[in-house]
C-alpha cells in the first residue's frame, strides 16, 4: 500500500489498514513529523494492536538532504523532520544507506552533487558549476526543450505564460469542474488551493507540457511531452485527428500529447480529464469498519500543466535530460541540491546565478546522518 492511497485515493477505506502488510512511503523528506505520528496513531487504533503502525512493516525511502516539509510560519526549532517524530524511534529499527547512483553515470559530476547535497563545496566544484552558465544545445524538432527550474512556483508560471504568448495559434481553454460535499465556494476554494490541477488551463499546439496524473506504467506524473494536436475519442481512435479540422460532433476536443519516455521512445496519448479529491474520515456506525471516507472537494481537469518551466518542488524525484536552473532566488535548504541533481550529466545542465552561499544543508539533517554513520 502506498501513502498516496491513504491521502488521495477516494476509494480508500479504512478496512485496508486491517489487511495491509507493508506500507511504502517515498520522498520521506517531505513528510513532517506530525503526519508520521498521526499515521502511527491511526494504524494502532484501527488494527487494535499496540505496536508501531499496528504491526505494519514500513519501507521508507528518500533523502532528508532534499526538500524538507513545508512549514506554516517560521522555523522556530520545533520538530519538523520525520526522523524527529515520536513514532520514528520504534517504527524504524533498521536504516540502510544506499550509495549506488543511477541518475548520473559520471563519477566526477556525482561527486560534485554530493558536495552540494552536504553543503560543503570545494573551489574546483564552485568553479565548475559557474562554468555551466553556457546555453544548452537545442533539442531535436518536436522534442521537449530544456525544462527551466525556478525556486518559486509563481516564477515558473510567469515563464510559461511568456512562452505561450509566443505561439501564434488557437488557444484551447479548459475550465475545471469542482464539486464535493462542501457547497460554500470560498471553503471549497481553500480546500483545493494546493491542488496541482489549475482552475483554468490554456493550451496551444506545440506547447510543452507535463503530465500530472498517472495514466499507465510508462506515462506517469512528471512525464514531459509536446502537444501535437487536439482530438476526441472518435478521431483519436480512428487516426483522423491529425488530418486537420476540428471535429466536435463526436465530443469535445482534448490535447493529444507526444510524450518522451525514459527509455528514449515516444508515446502519443489523448489526455482527457481526470479527478483529484480532498477527503476526510468520518464516523459511520453502519459501515464494516465504523468509518467512511467523505469527499469534501473534487476537481476534474485535463491532467496537464505547461512545462517549459517548473518549480524546484515539482521537479523533485524526476530525471531531466536537459535542464536549466536559475538559483538566484533559492531560499530553502536543499533546493539547490534538488534542482541540480535532476540533470543526468553536466552536458545537459545549464546553471545561472550560481552562488555557493546559497548552497546549504540543514544542521538537523547533518546530525541525523552523522548519527547513522557513528551508529
Amino acid at each position: 500500500m502506498l501513502i498516496s492511497d491513504i491521502q488521495k485515493d477516494k476509494k480508500f477505506k479504512l478496512k485496508r489498514w486491517k489487511k495491509v502488510q507493508v506500507l511504502i512511503i517515498d520522498e520521506i523528506s517531505m513528510i513532517d513529523s506530525t503526519l508520521f505520528d498521526k499515521l502511527d496513531t491511526i494504524a494502532r487504533a484501527v488494527r487494535k494492536k499496540d505496536l508501531p503502525f499496528g504491526g505494519i512493516q514500513l519501507v521508507i525511502t528518500g533523502d532528508f538532504f532534499q526538500l524538507p516539509p513545508v512549514l506554516q510560519g517560521s522555523d522556530d526549532g520545533t520538530p519538523r523532520f520525520c526522523f524527529e517524530a515520536e513514532a520514528w524511534k520504534t517504527a524504524v529499527p533498521h536504516t540502510i544507506g544506499l550509495t549506488q547512483i543511477y541518475r548520473q553515470s559520471d563519477p566526477v559530476f556525482a561527486g560534485m552533487l554530493n558536495e552540494i547535497r552536504e553543503g560543503r563545496l570545494s573551489p574546483t566544484t564552485i568553479d565548475t558549476f559557474k562554468s555551466l552558465s553556457r546555453p544548452l544545445i537545442s533539442p531535436a524538432d518536436n522534442a521537449p526543450e530544456p525544462a527551466e527550474l525556478f525556486p518559486l512556483r509563481r516564477e515558473a508560471d510567469a515563464a510559461n505564460t511568456r512562452r505561450m504568448r509566443n505561439i501564434k495559434d488557437h488557444v484551447n481553454t479548459y475550465h475545471a469542474q469542482d464539486g464535493g460535499t462542501v457547497t460554500d465556494a470560498d471553503t471549497r476554494k481553500r480546500l483545493l488551493a494546493d491542488c496541482i490541477a489549475p482552475e483554468i488551463l490554456e493550451i496551444k499546439e506545440t506547447a510543452q507540457v507535463m503530465l500530472i496524473k498517472n495514466i499507465d506504467k510508462t506515462l506517469v506524473n512528471g512525464s514531459l511531452g509536446r502537444v501535437v494536436g487536439f482530438a476526441n475519442q472518435f478521431t483519436f481512435s480512428n487516426g483522423t485527428w491529425g488530418l486537420g479540422g476540428r471535429d466536435t460532433v463526436h465530443g469535445r476536443l482534448y490535447p493529444v500529447v507526444r510524450f518522451q519516455l525514459s527509455n528514449g521512445d515516444t508515446k502519443t496519448e489523448l489526455c482527457e480529464p481526470a479527478e483529484w479529491s480532498v477527503e476526510r474520515w468520518v464516523p459511520e456506525p453502519w459501515s464494516d469498519t465504523g468509518w467512511e471516507v467523505e469527499t469534501l472537494a473534487t476537481r476534474t481537469q485535463v491532467p496537464l500543466i505547461l512545462a517549459w518551466a517548473l518549480s524546484i518542488h515539482k521537479s523533485q524525484g524526476q530525471t531531466l535530460e536537459l535542464v536549466k536552473v536559475d538559483l538566484n532566488r533559492v531560499f530553502e535548504r536543499g533546493q539547490a541540491y534538488v534542482a541540480l541533481s535532476r540533470a543526468k550529466s553536466m552536458d545537459g545542465l545549464q546553471v545561472l546565478n550560481f552562488d555557493p552561499k546559497r548552497v546549504t544543508a540543514h544542521p538537523k539533517v547533518k546530525e541525523f546522518y552523522a548519527s547513522l554513520s557513528s551508529g
